[in-house]
């Protein structure tokens, strides 16, 4: 079942990645105090705020890797540790472990879950669908992130919240809500 929602979230995400400055940049612009004189059937859809980063890394570390297959395509089990600035939260450290699918043109898909902890002990489990590839530079991966019901009253505004994860070779890790 778990395999089944990662694939749904990698399709989501790739659509949402490649639309987001098609999105972001194509809108036009309007006073809030003008009203538009024409009238479109509207579609309710989510939003994406992206000057509002919910998480943002600022370390990581690479804590190790294991061979899960002998031959094409190579997967691998990667584990590390970030630690990261989460909204409402503070600081925290994110736990995480990658099943990494290492395409023969250099593209990675990813299937990670792990648990971000805050200084005070509450932490939030997560689940996500990445595709990216690791060069030169360094790492470059779009994702989608789907966070687990929890009681935890630091992570409370997390709670079954959907997120895309971006992380670029100048900028860790960085986490936005889609809004519901």
């Amino acid at each position: 079942m778990q395999s089944i929602i990662l694939i749904i979230m990698l399709i989501f995400s790739t659509s949402i990645i490649l639309q987001i400055d098609k999105d972001v940049f194509s809108q036009t612009f309007q006073n809030e105090n003008e009203s538009s004189i024409h009238v479109f059937n509207t579609l309710v859809t989510n939003s994406l705020n992206i000057s509002a980063p919910v998480y943002q890394a600022y370390s990581g570390t690479f804590l190790g890797s294991k061979n899960l297959s002998s031959g094409p395509p190579i997967v691998s089990e990667d584990y590390a540790i970030e630690k990261a600035v989460m909204k409402n939260v503070g600081n925290v450290t994110n736990n995480m472990t990658f099943i990494n699918t290492h395409l023969s043109d250099g593209t990675i898909q990813s299937a990670a879950k792990g648990t971000i902890t805050s200084e005070d002990g509450q932490n939030i489990s997560w689940i996500s669908s990445d595709i990216g590839i690791i060069n030169d530079q360094g790492e470059l991966f779009h994702g989608i992130i789907q966070f687990d019901i929890t009681n935890s009253s630091s992570f409370s505004f997390f709670s079954n919240a959907t997120g895309i994860d971006r992380q670029t070779p100048e900028i860790k890790r960085t986490i936005w809500l889609i809004e519901k």
